[in-house]
C-alpha cells in the first residue's frame, strides 16, 4: 500500500488549480472557458481520487520514496511548476481524465529526477540498480525458476553416480 495518499500527492493540487480557475472567472466575468476549465479540473480530481491504491498511484509513491532522504529544492520546484503549468492548460489546450493526467505525472517526474541525477549537483544520488533488479517481481519469479531447475538438475545427476 502507498505511503502517501494520492491527493496528498497530486490531487489537492488540482482542486487547488479548479479555485484559482474560479477566481479568473470572477476576475474575467466575459471568459466563459475559466468556469468550464474548473469543472473539468473538478472531475479530474475526483477521478484522481478514485485511483486510490491504483497500481499508478503505487508506482508514483514509488518515485517519491526515492527522494525520501533528500530534499532538493531545485527539483521539487520544477516538479511544481510542471505540474502547475500543466494544470493551467486543462480546459484550454489540454483534457486528461485521471488515469491519463497520473500516467503524465508520472512520465514527466521520472524526466525530471533523471535531469537531476544526470546534473551531478543536485544532491539527489541514482538510486542503487542492484536493490531495483534483486526486487523485480521477475527477477524473482526466474531466480526461483532457477533454483528449482538447478535442484531439479542436482538430483538427477546424483541419481546417475
Amino acid at each position: 500500500m502507498p505511503n502517501l495518499d494520492i491527493n496528498e500527492i497530486v490531487g489537492f493540487e488540482v482542486e487547488s488549480t479548479a479555485e484559482w480557475r474560479r477566481g479568473k472567472a470572477e476576475q474575467f466575468p466575459n471568459d466563459s472557458r475559466n468556469l468550464k476549465a474548473a469543472d473539468e479540473l473538478d472531475r479530474l480530481a475526483r477521478e484522481i481520487g478514485d485511483l486510490e491504491g491504483s497500481e499508478i498511484h503505487r508506482q508514483i509513491d514509488e518515485l517519491h520514496s526515492l527522494l525520501e532522504e533528500v530534499i532538493n529544492t531545485s527539483f521539487l520546484e520544477d516538479l511544481s511548476e510542471s505540474v502547475s503549468s500543466e494544470l493551467r492548460s486543462v480546459g484550454f489546450h489540454t483534457a486528461y481524465d485521471g488515469a491519463k493526467f497520473l500516467k503524465w505525472y508520472r512520465d514527466n517526474f521520472e524526466a525530471l529526477l533523471r535531469k537531476h541525477i544526470n546534473r551531478g549537483d543536485s544532491g539527489i544520488a541514482a538510486p542503487d540498480l542492484t536493490k531495483q533488479i534483486e526486487n523485480n517481481p521477475a527477477v524473482k519469479a526466474a531466480k526461483q525458476q532457477y533454483e528449482e531447475a538447478r535442484a531439479k538438475a542436482y538430483a538427477e545427476a546424483r541419481k546417475r553416480l
